[in-house]
């Protein structure tokens, strides 16, 4: 079974389109499979519009009220998903829905472990984006090329198979859980073409708080990936201090 995440905040108008489009893709293409929504106690009351969209669906909604953020939102959709693989996707309308059949497909043949959605591999596509937003895009995935051969390394669209998360600590900071799942997971990934497209209703959650936390997540990662170095970083570091603290008593 395929279990769809769809991590929402203020996504009221976007909710009522995507929850049926999603299970007209699945049934049209004959896949079984559940939706999970985890909502942020959206104040606009997507919850409760996804809540009358259940009717009998295989529809999850859970509301998380003390916490916030998108990357613990799939996290938690992980674990309250019932199928064989999950499927991870914006709620914006900006990832194609009919694009998840083909995202499944390699995962159920074994051909990989993992899948993403990329706009920047042959047949992937931006619509509509500004220069600066182009340049913003590509810059951020050139500071994670020293962690994935990703073309597209900021991606938010995943499906993964269930059983490749065993064992794995995730700890994302912010929102790029998928960087963070093909760093710690090392899994046997494809990358599927997809046209992005920007959201029509609501608003974008990219702000500089979001971009901070990028650039922290990837220092986590760094350090994950190559410990050694981190470490023989931090020791220079606290070792140039420490020398610098012992100039500064002579000098007094």
């Amino acid at each position: 079974m395929i279990s769809v995440i769809l991590p929402t905040y203020n996504e009221l108008e976007n909710i009522k389109v995507i929850i049926p489009e999603i299970f007209s893709v699945l049934k049209g293409s004959s896949l079984e499979g559940e939706i999970i929504v985890v909502d942020d106690n959206s104040p606009d009351g997507t919850a409760a519009v996804a809540m009358e969209l259940v009717r009998g669906n295989p529809l999850k909604v859970f509301v998380r009220e003390n916490e916030r953020g998108l990357a613990t939102a799939v996290m938690k959709g992980f674990e309250i998903a019932s199928g064989d693989i999950y499927v991870v996707m914006d709620a914006d309308l900006s990832h194609p829905v009919g694009k998840i059949p083909e995202m499944v497909e390699p995962i159920l043949i074994g051909n990989c472990d993992l899948t993403v959605g990329s706009r920047y591999t042959s047949g992937g596509e931006c619509v509509d984006w500004t220069f600066m937003r182009r340049f913003t895009s590509k810059f951020s995935g050139l500071l994670a090329k020293g962690l994935t051969r990703l073309t597209d390394p900021t991606s938010g669209f995943m499906a993964i198979k269930k059983d490749t998360l065993n064992g794995i600590k995730l700890d994302p900071v912010g929102w790029k859980i998928v960087l963070e799942i093909i760093v710690k997971t090392g899994a046997r990934f494809q990358e599927v073409p997809i046209v992005f497209s920007d959201r029509l209703e609501g608003q974008s959650k990219l702000d500089t708080k979001v971009k901070a936390q990028y650039i922290a997540h990837l220092w986590k990662l760094y350090c994950f990936k190559y410990p050694a170095i981190f470490q023989l970083f931090k020791f220079c570091i606290v070792g140039s201090i420490s020398q610098l603290g012992m100039n500064w008593t002579e000098y007094r």
